[in-house]
């Protein structure tokens, strides 16, 4: 029996055991809002319910006791991937966008060429909205692939200018779409003021909504509210002694998984999603709506916590790919309750589907799979392949950061393109990826090895070797 055929049986199995786990429980809601939140360069350590003692996300952590916490959800190891695969349930290398989208990038994400999550929402009845950054086309003085261009209902504080660097505080440069509110006002705080207005005007519309809800932060540069800053200051100085909290550079951390800085956008970021949170129970939607949060790519090396996992931001290590997730599926996800099995962003297009009863558009390519019987409490997600990576590492570029991977159960394979080096990990074992097996499980090696070349070649992917970068140190090799 082939491997695909297993797995038409095995999905056709779970998809009647989930209907007949949901008959005896409460009966989801029929097409619910999905409010979907995306932080920007959250790392997988940063919040309580993840173990961070520092930071203070209590609105967060209150609402993974009543959701389904991800241990082991995945994004692409930088921001522009990931929100294609997102808004695609593609690999992002279908759609041409392999790296983070510089403020030059001739790539952007073609309207001609996909049905957004969103368009298909909106064939299913669903009223749309994109708040925050896009990411998706760099093309600011002539737009080619917009949220507009999507299709959003409505757009609201997309940047106008390239943003790496940041722009939290009023007037927003970068953001012109974000008029005058309120003077000196932090950007978190007014997106999440959006977000409430949108949910507001949505329900007094006779249909579904659905919200993406995509922050700027906690992306660096770091900044944020003085008496936010003063307090974590005190906080950290009470932890690590007088006078060490001045020894932070550029509002990078230096040798410490603390960070006053991150902590004081975290806990505004914590606020303003409890606020969507406290409009969906005021309004009297909360059990009609399914709430998503979770962040595009691990924190930045120099200012996050990535929970001890090796490595960081636009990086192939878990540091770099698992990301913080945590689902309410109201009627469906167990209040409290934690799943271990792999998740990816390619995921959410047809999990989206499967909660609005929709089905995949004609012609959109789907590479994900539906994690809705994972929220109805089954052990596991059958998959027809694993789960692959490549991460090119060009834009910048940063050469030792380039590499491929192959997520097959719990081993992880992983290739370092500069150097022509593959490793493996059993990364429920060890997650921290520093026991290589490949010597140790030879066929399984060569297996993972062969399934990882075999989709490179699928992907069309052109492994080019990148010329020594000064500005990137040699780092750690398995």
């Amino acid at each position: 029996m082939t491997r695909k055929l297993k797995w038409l049986l095995s999905a056709a199995a779970s998809v009647l055991f989930a209907r007949s786990k949901a008959s005896a429980q409460a009966q989801p809601p029929a097409r619910p809002n999905i409010v979907f939140m995306l932080i920007d360069d959250m790392g997988w350590g940063e919040l309580g319910c993840y173990g961070n003692t520092f930071n203070e996300t209590p609105r967060i952590d209150a609402f993974a006791k009543t959701a389904m916490k991800f241990t082991e959800a995945y994004c692409q190891p930088t921001c522009s991937p990931t929100r294609a695969s997102l808004m695609t349930g593609q690999y992002p290398h279908r759609t041409g966008i392999e790296d983070y989208l510089d403020w030059d990038s001739p790539q952007y994400l073609d309207p001609k060429k996909e049905i957004t999550v969103n368009q298909m929402l909106s064939r299913a009845g669903y009223y749309t909205c994109h708040i925050g950054k896009w990411h998706l086309d760099t093309h600011f003085a002539h737009p080619m692939g917009s949220p507009k261009m999507f299709g959003f209902n409505e757009d609201i504080g997309t940047e106008t200018k390239y943003i790496a660097d940041g722009d939290y505080f009023y007037p927003f440069d970068k953001i012109r779409t974000l008029p005058l509110v309120t003077p000196h006002e932090f950007l978190p705080d007014r997106l999440s003021d959006e977000a409430v207005k949108f949910i507001q005007r949505a329900h007094a519309r006779p249909q579904p909504f659905f919200l993406y809800y995509a922050e700027y932060a906690v992306h660096a540069d770091l900044d944020a509210p003085a008496y936010l800053v003063e307090k974590y200051r005190k906080k950290y100085e009470a932890k690590y002694g007088p006078g060490t909290s001045t020894k932070f550079d550029n509002k990078h951390h230096l040798g410490k998984i603390d960070n006053i800085y991150m902590a004081a956008m975290a806990e505004r970021v914590d606020a303003g999603f409890g606020k969507i949170l406290d409009t969906l129970d005021r309004l009297g939607i909360a059990d009609n709506t399914v709430v998503f949060l979770l962040s595009d790519n691990g924190g930045d090396g120099r200012d996050a916590n990535n929970g001890g996992l090796r490595g960081a931001k636009s990086q192939v290590w878990e540091g770099g790919i698992r990301d913080p997730q945590i689902i309410r599926y109201p009627g469906v996800s167990k209040p409290g309750t934690v799943c271990d099995q792999p998740t990816m962003t390619i995921d959410y297009y047809p999990t989206f589907a499967q909660i609005a009863g929709t089905k995949i558009p004609d012609g959109q390519k789907i590479d994900g799979t539906s994690i809705v019987p994972l929220l109805h409490g089954e052990p596991k997600l059958n998959r027809p392949a694993p789960l692959f990576w490549h991460y090119p590492a060009n834009t910048a570029p940063w050469p030792e950061r380039a590499g491929g991977v192959c997520r097959d159960g719990d081993l992880k394979l992983v290739e370092l393109y500069q150097h022509d080096k593959f490793a493996m990990f059993n990364i429920k074992q060890d997650p921290d990826e520093k026991h290589d097996l490949s010597a140790e499980m030879p066929e399984k090696f060569q297996l993972l090895k062969t399934e990882l070349l075999d989709w490179q070649k699928e992907m069309n992917i052109k492994i080019v070797k990148l010329k020594p970068n000064p500005r990137v140190l040699k780092e750690n090799l398995p």
